[in-house]
Parts: structure tokens; sequence; C-alpha cells
């Protein structure tokens, strides 16, 4: 419904005669305010937007913002000039309080682009089965030798790196890559931190989280610590000396070549090229500056900045081109690959869609919504979900999905300012983690998973058993967030971790209604499974269901402990005395009520004989202290 309004509020005002809003007290050429470089204080304020008109006006006369008024958030945090500027233009703004203060020394929860350089090399270094970094390009400066900014400190240039995150030792061909990167914009410094969060989540989880088990079984994530390094290093360069004051806003690449801006930077006046109006998608068309010392300066070219040179080249190398030439060109249901640029801030947070270029929706609307709506589910429904509310072209989504047909998102984390508080950071982390994990889940056909129901709540029962017995595999299928339709069936899998990956949708052991009928949005599930002929050792049961519409979601993991038939309770230190006491307990029973329990009928080296005896226990004693045969 908001979006039905905007757009009809945007036909509306291009209809109308321009409205003469009074002079500001002074503008640039690009209209944006003139503000002091250093202002005193900041007050979170409302600025009261009438139409989407207002929010193009908005994001051209304060830059700063330009991503927040994209995605109609309004609340910010803003100078006593900026307040008493919008006033004298006619915009209402609403004072709600004291706004963060401006760190003056780095945060202390956020790592310096050295330290996470270093901590980078290190973790690859410790856990070479599940990361490999590779270098895809140079930055700005990098390409130039080094770089002196008109305060005389060198940026020497970076390499720029991706992470590769997967079982290694697993097989070779996966299903589905996953894209993300932080740090585009580099005074946007929660973003790195979230991918240093989400490497950390799935290796270390790894062998202990079924799903992220199976996740690196099954797909390659990639992940940039920091897509802008030089923009990274220009931040830091404001808490030391000789500036000793805050971190700056420093927002583009560091290419200076088009002209001389003011300095120290300030929030209108910095050289460098933002790197989100840079894509060669429609650059240009709407939204980028052509003054250079402007926050959203586009460039001299479509890709003319190194880091998005290299940052194109690297997501074609791992996702194909699947849609056509075309604006109205859909991608395919078949669509591999998905991709995620995050952001910050605004709030509550926001996830933007596809196009940005324009107004008109795209061929692919229903899709890259409805996962954009299920991210936000995975949010607890604390972020907007929405398309460019006025033309914005040359960004790293519309490139995403317009050239390659991938859905593609900007992620603005929710947050209190670009260096968000501390005191938030982890929350903030923490609600994201889930969407990007989800977001690898579906990697490989996300058109059509986003529309299937997810399993949750994976059970096994028992969660030991002993190798040619059976177990139960009970899930929770529920479409509620994914369609809503009616669960029409659902399938199983038993497979050794680091396996290769399954089958098509359709090719697993069949789960039945536990009420014994599939007619509702929600069904509990269950599959009695064996495992016949299977070593001991830890596996995995995976579990997803389909809809009444044929859709099939992702699928679900869960361990169970394959035992050896003398280690009857999976003890992790093999036989041991409880083994040869129940064994003992079996052959009485058996004796004395004639109950057969076949679990310690271990004859002919496990297979048995239909008999039990002193024997069996005997055979059962052999391997004390032993995992099993």
């Amino acid at each position: 419904m908001k979006q039905r309004w905007l757009v009809l509020c945007l036909i509306v005002v291009l209809a109308l005669p321009a409205v003469t809003l009074a002079a500001p007290p002074d503008v640039s050429p690009a209209g944006a305010l003139t503000l002091p470089p250093d202002p005193p204080a900041r007050f979170r304020s409302q600025v009261v937007v009438q139409s989407v008109a207002d929010f193009a006006d908005l994001a051209r006369r304060l830059p700063l913002y330009d991503e927040a008024f994209e995605a109609g958030q309004t609340e910010l945090n803003l100078t006593q000039a900026e307040i008493d500027g919008l006033r004298q233009l006619g915009y209402t703004v609403v004072v709600l309080g004291e706004a963060p203060a401006q760190p003056d020394v780095w945060p202390s929860c956020y790592s310096k682009l050295a330290d996470l350089n270093s901590w980078l090399a290190g973790y690859v270094a410790a856990n070479p089965n599940l990361l490999e970094t590779q270098t895809y390009g140079s930055s700005w400066c990098a390409n130039q030798g080094g770089c002196t900014n008109p305060g005389g400190q060198t940026i020497p240039g970076y390499s720029l790196q991706v992470t590769r995150i997967t079982n290694e030792l697993g097989a070779p061909t996966k299903a589905g890559r996953f894209f993300v990167d932080g740090g585009l914009h580099a005074r946007e410094i929660p973003g790195p931190e979230l991918m240093k969060s989400f490497i950390q989540t799935l290796v270390s989880n790894y062998g202990v989280d079924p799903d992220i088990t199976w996740l690196l079984d099954n797909r390659e994530v990639y992940v940039v610590l920091e897509s802008n390094p030089d923009g990274r290093r220009m931040v830091e360069l404001g808490t030391e000396p000789p500036y000793n004051g805050s971190p700056w806003y420093w927002r583009k690449n560091t290419n200076n070549s088009a002209g001389s801006c003011g300095w120290p930077p300030s929030s209108s006046s910095q050289y460098g090229v933002d790197l989100n109006r840079n894509h060669i998608f429609k650059w240009d068309v709407a939204g980028g500056s052509t003054a250079p010392c402007d926050q959203t300066y586009r460039g001299v070219a479509p890709g003319s900045e190194p880091e998005i040179q290299a940052y194109e080249n690297l997501v074609r190398s791992l996702i194909p081109d699947q849609r056509g030439p075309g604006d109205t060109d859909p991608a395919p249901p078949t669509t591999t690959g998905l991709m995620i640029n995050i952001h910050n801030y605004t709030s509550p947070g926001s996830i933007l869609v596809p196009w940005g270029w324009t107004t008109v929706l795209p061929p692919n609307n229903t899709e890259l919504m409805a996962i954009g709506n299920k991210f936000n589910t995975l949010t607890g429904n604390t972020y907007d979900v929405s398309h460019s509310l006025y033309p914005v072209s040359g960004n790293t989504r519309d490139w995403g999905y317009g050239e390659l047909g991938v859905p593609a998102y900007v992620i603005e984390l929710y947050g209190n300012d670009f260096f968000t508080s501390c005191s938030l950071l982890p929350g903030v982390i923490n609600t994201m983690l889930p969407v990007l994990k989800y977001a690898a889940r579906i990697a490989d056909r996300p058109y059509m998973r986003v529309f299937g129901p997810d399993a949750a709540n994976l059970t096994v029962s028992p969660a030991n058993v002993v190798s040619g017995f059976s177990f139960y595999l009970n899930a929770q299928i529920n479409d509620t967030q994914n369609g809503n339709q009616t669960i029409a069936g659902a399938e199983a899998y038993l497979v050794a971790q680091g396996a290769v990956p399954v089958g098509d949708p359709g090719t697993g052991a069949a789960m039945t209604a536990v009420d014994g009928n599939f007619n509702s949005t929600t069904e509990n599930v269950r599959a009695l499974m064996n495992t016949n002929g299977l070593a001991a050792g830890k596996y995995l049961a995976l579990a997803r269901g389909r809809d009444s519409l044929n859709n099939w979601g992702p699928l679900s993991a869960q361990w169970i402990n394959v035992c050896s038939w003398a280690n009857a309770n999976c003890s992790a230190n093999g036989v041991d005395v409880l083994d040869i006491q129940l064994a003992a307990q079996a052959v009485l029973d058996y004796w004395n009520e004639g109950s057969y329990a076949g679990l310690y009928d271990v004859d002919s080296n496990g297979a048995g004989d239909g008999d039990l005896d002193v024997i069996d226990v005997m055979i059962i004693a052999g391997y004390f202290g032993a995992t099993g045969p």
C-alpha cells in the first residue's frame, strides 16, 4: 500500500507545475546546503515529507542521507544549520532529541582496516578447509602507486579481497553461490563488522550446527569484508594526527583526478567517486551528481573506477548472466545465485529491491519482493521493504539484477548513525545474521525456493541409533510466511557430512503427515529412516516441504548419531560398562520372558543368529574401550 501511494504521488507531482519553495540561505551548484565543516551538535529530527518529489529534493540538498531518503526514511541526525535551512525551504522539521555524539576517537567496537585485514589473514590460515582468500583487484590508490591527500598523509592502496567459505573437502561441485559485501560506502563501518561476524558464525559452527554444516557442504559463500579500503582508510584518518578528531564521514573512493575539493573533507565537499553510482548498468540515468566534490559524484564514465571494475568482474566470474538484455526481460525461475550489498543506516532498517533507476516495477518484481519480505520476517519484521522512491542509477542492486538476473538487494542496516553506537551494534548484527544464512540456503534457486514452505523444528528419535536399525525424523513444514498455501508433501534424506549434494526435489523419502492428512498451511511430518550399511559416525538428516502449488522449500538439517553394533549406546568413550550391562540384561530378559532384543544379537560380526546368549555379551565385552568394530 505504501508503494502504491508513493508511485501515485510521483505521477501527480510530475504532472503538476513545479512548486518553488522558499530559497535556502545558500546553495551549492548541486543544490546542497552550505554548512560548517565541523558542526558543533546534532539533533535527532523528523522531517515531514509530503510527496515523492520532496524525498528527491531532500536527497539532493542533504546527500549525506540520500539512501535514507531513497528508502523513504525521514528520521535523521541533523545539525541546527541543516534544520534551519530545511525550515527556510518550507519543510517542517520536528526535533526529537539529541543525536548520538560523534565519536572523538575511533569507536572501540569497530576494527581498524589494518586489524580487519590482519584478522582475516590469520583466520583463513587457521581454517584452510573452510576458507580461502582471493585477490580480485586493486584499489584506486594501489593502481596509482599510492596517494597523498591534501593534508600530506599517504594511502598506499590495497588489494581487493574476497573470502570463499565452503567445505573444501566436500563435493567439488556445489549448487548455489551467495555473494555479500560491506563497506562500499567507506563511512558505513557496521557493514564490515557484520561481514566479519558472518564469516565467524559459519566457520565456528561447521560440524556443530547441522544447518550451517549442510550449508557449507552444499553452497559457496563469498564475502568481501571491505569493498572500498582506500575510502575506509580516509574515515580513520580523521581520528589520527594531525587532525585528532572524529572519524571523517568519507563516502567515496579516493580518486582525486577530477580536481581539488575542500580540506579537511566535509559532508558537502570531498573528492572521489561514489562507487554506488558508478556501476555500468543504467549509469547516469538519474540520481548521480556530475560535480566531483559532491557525495553522489558518479565518475567520468560507467565503471570508471577500479573498485567497480573489479567488483563486476568478480561477480560475473561467480554467477552467470541469466537475463535477457531488455528492461522487461524476466530472469527464469531456475535462476541461480543471490547477492546482497550492505549499507547503513536507516531507522528502521531498510531492504531495497530493484529497480533503483526507475519507478517502473522490474519484470521479476513478484519474486524479488517475496525474497525481500522473507528477509524481513527473519528480522522479526523490523525492516521496511521497498523500491527506490525516486530514480537513482548506477547502483549495485540494479547492476546485479539488470545484468545477471539474480535477486540483488541493498540492505540498509538499522542504526542511529553511520558509526552506529557500540551499544546497538551487537543487536544490529544478530538481527541480520539469519537473513544472510537464509540467503545462502536458497541461493541454488532463489526465485523458486522463496515460495516453498520452511522445514523447522527437526528432531530425531532416538538421537542415537545402531547401524542397521531405524529412527524417526520429525519436522514441522510451515508455509505461513511463504505464500500461505496448503502443505502438499514433504521428503527426507540421510547423508554423511561432506557428502555429494542430494537430488532434485521429489527424489527423497516421502514423509507422512502426523495427523494423517496434508490439509493445512502448517503440518507436522515424520519419516522412518533406515541406516542399513552405514558406518558408525555423525550424519545429517534432512527435510523439506512442498506446498499445493508444487513449490519446494529449502532443506533443513538435524544430526543423527549412527553407532556400531558393539557400542549400542553411542558413548564417545566407545564400548563401556553400560554397553555390557545392557547386553547382559537383554540376555536375561530373553531367557526369563522370551523378549528378543535384536540390538544385542551380535553373532556373525553383528549380523546375529536369532538367539541371545552369553556369547553375545562376551563379543560386546571384547570391544571394551574401543568405539566398535
